[in-house]
This record gives structure tokens, sequence and C-alpha cells, in this order.
């Protein structure tokens, strides 16, 4: 009891010598004062129903986040995906995230560039979400090349924490904790961080080979701050847009961007939280790290063992120098030219080739940071969602519908799924579900592959 009691002292007086440093974000997670009794808001000394550390005052974790985010109390309703009350959203507009139990969400396909009434969004139970508080929740896409998936008991606090400064900011080797964009932990409970690939393809810049150094992040592995750009810019904003093509709930209009850059009537301006989900791709790597490539998001002298190196003064033993023939690579097609933007002098090579995993061979580009093919623009500082993980999916929840896809090999049977055809578009499809897509099926895809694909543009 003495070290239990000793221990809560300290807590207390660290609370109170940060109240001077701590900067208010996310609501009123954070902006603690000396004088604070924000404590007893989740925490009980003597009377807790959980957790002989954290004493909260809720039977799990779970429950009590849901106690204020579940439809009472905060603005933010995870729960059904909406948001209720509050100067920092439309209420009754859908939340970016989605919903654990139900979600507010428009997942049809218009093919429209502007808003259509008949495709908006309606509230639906969710068809696939982030498992809470199963200790057999997998990790899909997680640890190294040829492992397999890890589980773990995942809990809101595993992504979010709830005191706010989230986020860690290095600056000359220093660590300062900084507000992060919704609350994201620098690195989420339960990973040791990113795990790059490895051998047999041993190459340098491959698939994610390392998360680019950036001025939100150390360089290494371990952590990626998500930056709280749009509370820099006067307040925080939790819904989709209010007018035109980005109407509360429509995920469909125009491209991908919308969900995150919102058009507030209140502000009078659009702002932007565009930068906030390029980064989440580099936190949500952390876990899923497999899924992670930016192999296309190229710096001025990209190599690798594979492609070498164009340029003759960076050749080594690793990195061997490897002149273009007729313009191409001569070992390797796929080897692309990476050029300076100023002087079209080839500087690099960027390796598209396998990244030697057999699960995860090939892998969509997932963290859109570049604006330039010589990586001019630094690692999260682009201006386009485009290929992050959240431009596709949302993070809590969808009501997307999953299509049926026949097993060519067994008719009648659902593919991957095992089981007889239920005759709706409920089933199992190639992917297994709906996997927290942003629309049915694979209409998803549509938003940038429409033209390419000579697929029509319309219902």
């Amino acid at each position: 009891m003495k070290k239990l009691l000793i221990a809560l002292v300290l807590g207390l007086l660290l609370v109170a010598a940060l109240a001077t440093v701590a900067s208010a974000d996310n609501g009123p997670h954070g902006g603690f004062t000396a004088s604070t009794d924000a404590c007893a808001g989740c925490h009980r000394l003597h009377s807790a129903k959980f957790g002989s550390n954290s004493l909260l005052k809720q039977a799990d974790v779970e429950a009590l986040c849901l106690s204020c985010h579940g439809g009472s109390g905060a603005g933010t309703n995870v729960k059904d995906g909406v948001y209720t009350t509050g100067a920092e959203g439309t209420a009754g507009a859908s939340l970016m995230g989605g919903g654990f139990d139900n979600a507010l969400m428009a997942t049809a396909w218009s093919g429209k560039a502007t808003f259509d009434g008949t495709y908006s969004a309606s509230s639906k139970a969710t068809t696939s979400h982030h498992t809470l508080g199963q200790d057999t929740a997998t990790i899909w896409g997680s640890g190294a090349n040829g492992t397999v998936s890890g589980t773990m008991v995942l809990e809101c606090t595993s992504c979010h924490d709830p005191h706010g400064n989230a986020g860690i900011s290095i600056t000359a080797g220093v660590s300062t904790r900084v507000a992060s964009y919704r609350l994201l932990r620098w690195q989420p409970q339960g990973s040791s961080g990113f795990t790059a690939p490895t051998a047999p393809t041993a190459t340098v810049n491959w698939s994610g080979g390392a998360f680019p150094t950036s001025t939100f992040a150390s360089g290494n592995t371990s952590g990626w701050l998500v930056p709280d750009n749009f509370a820099s810019k006067g307040t925080e904003w939790y819904t989709i847009g209010t007018t035109s093509s980005f109407a509360a709930g429509d995920y469909n209009a125009n491209n991908a961007n919308n969900v995150y850059n919102p058009k507030i009537n209140a502000a009078g301006t659009t702002k932007s939280y565009i930068s906030d989900g390029i980064n989440v791709a580099y936190f949500c790597a952390q876990c899923h790290d497999r899924y992670f490539n930016n192999s296309k998001l190229r710096s001025s002298t990209d190599a690798s063992t594979r492609c070498g190196t164009p340029v003759l003064a960076s050749a080594s033993a690793t990195l061997p120098y490897v002149a273009a023939v007729g313009g191409v690579h001569p070992t390797y097609p796929d080897c692309q030219r990476v050029t300076d933007a100023t002087t079209g002098l080839l500087t690099g090579w960027g390796d598209n080739g396998p990244s030697g995993d057999a699960t995860y061979m090939f892998r969509h580009t997932s963290g859109d940071i570049r604006l330039s093919v010589d990586g001019t623009s630094a690692a999260g500082a682009g201006t386009s969602l485009s290929r992050s993980c959240v431009a596709c999916h949302v993070a809590h929840g969808t009501s997307a519908a999953a299509n049926v896809v026949d097993d060519p090999a067994n008719p009648g049977t659902d593919f991957n799924a095992g089981v007889a055809d239920s005759g709706s578009v409920s089933g199992g499809s190639l992917a297994g579900g709906s996997v927290l897509l942003r629309m049915d099926g694979r209409t998803i895809c549509l938003r940038c592959h429409a033209s390419n694909v000579n697929f029509t543009v319309g219902p």
C-alpha cells in the first residue's frame, strides 16, 4: 500500500510539473493545470473498478472511453460514427473514422464529380471494424517478411493517449512531447515500431525499407508523429464537410481528399487534415508492417542493392554503379528512373522489385508523401491524401458491403470463405470482407482507377 501511495503522489507531482508546459489538444484531453480536478473524470483512488495501476472508474478501458464517446458526453460518438453536438463538427454528420457498432456512411458508388443527395449517408451496422478487447485479434501483415501475423489485445488506448501530448518531436536528438492528430501515440502500445523488409531482397529503399527522415520524425523506425496541423488553425474538426460536394456523409464526390479536406460554413474557409491523413500511413505501418510500401516515393538519390545507383560517386560494395542504357535500367526494367527536377539528369533508381515476402509480395503504395519524383518535399508534407491508408479505409469501422465472389473451383461457395453463397452482398470476397473500406465491394478502386480500366463513370 505504501508503494502504491508513493507512486500516486509522484504521479500527481509529475502532472503538476508538466502542467506549465502541456498544451491543450483534442478537447479535454491535455492542457491540465496545476489545480486540475480532471483526473477524477476517469480515475478513482479507492473505489476503482478496473486496473491496479490505472485505477479506472469503469469496468475496462473500452467501457470508460464509451461512457463519453458512446453517445453521451463527448460530441464524438465513435460507437455509431456520428458527431452529436458541439462546436467542432456538424451535429448529425459523419465522423471521418466511421464507427465501431454502426457507421453513418455513404458507401454506394455514384461516379459523379459533385454531390448527389440520393447517395448521401445513412446509418447501418458495421460489416468490419477494429476489434476491441479480444486476445485473439489478428494484426494482419504485422512483423518481418515471412513471419506469421501476430495477435494482440486492442484497446482504444492502444492507438490514442487520453492524457494528450501524445506525439514526440525530436530536434537535435532532444525529444519533446507535443500534440498529435486525434491523440495518436508516437508508437502504438503493443508495437515495437516499423519492421523493415530484409533478405532475401536486402534492398535499401524498397517498399518502406526505412521511414524517411523528416521534420516530423526521428528518421528511425521506432515511432512517427502524426502532427496536429488542423488544431494550429484555430480549432479541431471531427466531421466530413458541410458544403457543396463536401456535404455531410458524402464519401463519393470528386476525390479521396474530400474526407480530410472539409469546408466549414461557420469558419468561412476550407480547412485541411490532408497532411495529417498522409502521416497516418506511417502510424498504421507500425502494426501492419507488411502492408506498407513507399517504393514510388523516391528521394533524389534512391538506390538499392538490386538496382544499384546511376551516380558513379555513390557506388559502393553494396550499391553498384549501373548506368542507363537507352534511358532504362539494363538489367531490371522495373527499376524506375529518378531524375533531378531542374536539370533532368538521372540521379537514382527507384526499386520496384518484389518484397521477398511470399504473401505480401507486391503492395499498393501506401504513403504518398512526395510531390515530385526527385523527392523535394519532406516526408509527410504532401498535398494529396492519395495513397494514404485512410484514403481507402476508415480507422474504426465501416458499414460498406462486401460483394459475394463465387469460387470458380467450387460453384455455389464463396471464394476464400468456404461457406455456401449467401445470396447477398454481405458474403465472402477475395479479401475476405469489407476490411474497413469506405465504399461497397471494391468500388473504392474506381475513385482513382475508373478511367485506367475503361470503366464507364456513372451509377
